[in-house]
């Protein structure tokens, strides 16, 4: 439960929207983005069924599952990333999500009846279980440092975007709350993980939050920035 809560994305009604020529994405990039969507829910699926004390499935058939499951993963993150270089956080969440769904299929595995998880699946449960929790707890952090900011003063959290508050606490979790922008920075356009705007008494501030530092910096000069920033939300 707590890696979907972590990983868990609605889904995105753009990728099958036609564009302004009318045609819509490819039926495999479609498939590609649906498989995607669906990963997180696999390790709460196979848990219900192990709950629900399903049959193991053999150790052979886990260990095949897991590994396509890991690759084709890597693959759809290196993919993703080839165009905008990848912020370590893109990539922490693709491998480790990967590594979730290979894992759970290892754990459903066994002989004989009996469980048989190998070291690597109890690895790969425990270090997705950090990363989701780690996704998880950057809620409450940024909510805690946005208001210890504001000091009282009016504030607003959004994506680095033209009107685009943070209306859903979901949207605050690490594996939301990030940019897979980065490979486009440029002198025209500079995009930025999350930003928190603060009507501070003497002077409205722009912040940036880091994901690596899980804390937010002060945007020194954000008026010079060609890719506007003060339009992202409006402070309440």
């Amino acid at each position: 439960m707590m890696m979907f809560l972590a990983y868990f994305q609605p889904i995105d009604p753009s990728a099958f929207e036609p564009n302004q020529f009318g045609s819509g994405p490819p039926h495999w990039i479609q498939a590609v983005f649906l498989t995607t969507w669906f990963a997180p829910i696999v390790p709460l699926f196979v848990a219900g069924l192990a709950l629900m004390g399903m049959r193991l499935i053999p150790v052979t058939l886990a260990v095949t599952l897991g590994a396509v499951s890991i690759a084709a993963g890597l693959f759809v993150t290196v993919a993703s990333s080839a165009f905008s270089l990848g912020s370590d956080t893109e990539l922490l969440h693709g491998v480790s999500l990967s590594i979730a769904v290979g894992s759970s299929f290892l754990i459903w595995s066994g002989d004989k009846g009996k469980p048989r998880p190998s070291r690597f699946a109890k690895l790969g449960i425990l270090v997705t279980t950090v990363t989701a929790l780690w996704s998880l707890s950057t809620v409450p952090m940024i909510l805690t440092q946005a208001r210890h900011i504001a000091a009282g003063s009016p504030f607003c959290i959004a994506h680095h975007a033209p009107n685009s508050p943070i209306e859903a606490l979901h949207e605050l979790r690490g594996f939301s709350f990030y940019t897979v922008s980065t490979g486009y920075k440029s002198t025209s356009e500079w995009y930025f993980h999350g930003l928190m705007i603060a009507d501070h008494p003497e002077e409205q501030r722009v912040y940036n939050w880091s994901p690596r530092r899980w804390r937010f910096n002060l945007v020194e000069r954000p008026d010079i920035l060609i890719e506007p920033v003060r339009n992202a939300c409006v402070p309440t």
